[in-house]
């Protein structure tokens, strides 16, 4: 798990929206690690198809009310529908990316 944080990042969730132009976006606070664009998600059980990983394609700094940690808002390539993103990552669960290089190691 400590390799997680020197490859990609830890991203504790506090949800997942829909917004128009980007698709099912997770909003979170960075735990460890930096996020990156191309960086891939842990896999993830979407619907009724095998694990798939997804792979950031935006990312946007948001300004944390509470004082936590860097707030960020992550959108996916190919995301998938934002009820199963709900599903997948409910609030307070940790969204782990790597980076591609990390994967194919």
């Amino acid at each position: 798990m400590a390799e997680t944080a020197h490859t990609g990042a830890q991203i504790e969730v506090s949800n997942a929206m829909f917004l128009a132009g980007r698709g099912a976006v997770i909003v979170g606070h960075v735990r460890a690690g930096t996020v990156r664009i191309g960086q891939l998600s842990a896999p993830l059980a979407l619907g009724g198809e095998a694990a798939r990983r997804l792979e950031v394609s935006v990312i946007e700094r948001l300004s944390s009310m509470d004082g936590r940690a860097q707030a960020v808002g992550i959108a996916f390539r190919n995301a998938p529908e934002l009820s199963e993103l709900k599903r997948c990552l409910p609030a307070g669960s940790m969204l782990l990316l790597e980076d591609p290089a990390a994967e194919a190691a």
